[in-house]
């Protein structure tokens, strides 16, 4: 009897040593020693910077009073077609400049001053899928409002206009078709050397030019 006491109290304490030993596996480090007081903080993450983009100007931006695209001599002006919205055509004014006529018949100016634009256009392939695959330009396509606002009721096309200059120097009188480019002259008969001329393209306002 005494053997068999002896053996159950063996297997009682070698139960509690192992629960025991369980349990200072899963003790905090506070319980297991005293360690290393200091407190442990997170590194500093670098500030982010956030930067607000600037607003693109609108289109409004860059129009007239009147509505029209302010244009300097340089820019590229671009006109589409209103069925397929696609540009069919490309045009630079290079220079606008007051001069004279040149030619044997020419006349002098009715309004009162010669002037000259010197103009690059070329026009696209997709001008081949508009309605009116076309582009020509001449005086009747412009004009010409003075510096104090007025509007020139005349025509910008006058008798002085034709026979001004060479017919190689002007724009050709057949127009340009699809995948064309030229670099010509527009005569036109205006008031003054100075004011703003408006190219009138078939969408609302136009180009508008300064000199």
């Amino acid at each position: 009897m005494r053997r068999k006491i002896l053996a159950i109290l063996g297997v009682s304490a070698t139960l509690t040593l192992t629960a025991c030993g369980s349990g200072s596996q899963n003790a905090t480090p506070a319980a297991t020693g005293a360690g290393d007081a200091s407190p442990i903080s997170a590194p500093s993450a670098a500030p982010v910077v956030k930067t607000t983009p600037s607003p693109t100007p609108s289109r409004d931006d860059k129009k007239s009073v009147r509505g029209n695209l302010l244009m300097q001599p340089g820019d590229i002006g671009t006109i589409s077609d209103r069925s397929t919205n696609k540009v069919g055509t490309k045009f630079t004014v290079n220079t606008i400049t007051p001069g004279a006529c040149d030619q044997q018949y020419s006349r002098p100016a009715e309004n009162g001053q010669i002037v000259f634009i010197d103009i690059t256009v070329e026009t696209t392939p997709e001008l081949a899928e508009s309605t009116y695959p076309k582009f020509d330009i001449s005086g009747r396509d412009f004009k010409y409002i003075a510096e104090n606002g007025t509007t020139f009721n005349g025509s910008l096309s006058t008798i002085a206009t034709y026979s001004c200059i060479a017919d190689s120097a002007t724009f050709p009188s057949g127009g340009m078709g699809p995948a064309e480019k030229v670099t010509a002259k527009v005569v036109l008969d205006l008031p003054s050397a100075h004011g703003i001329l408006v190219l009138k393209s078939g969408l609302s306002g136009g180009f508008e030019y300064s000199f």
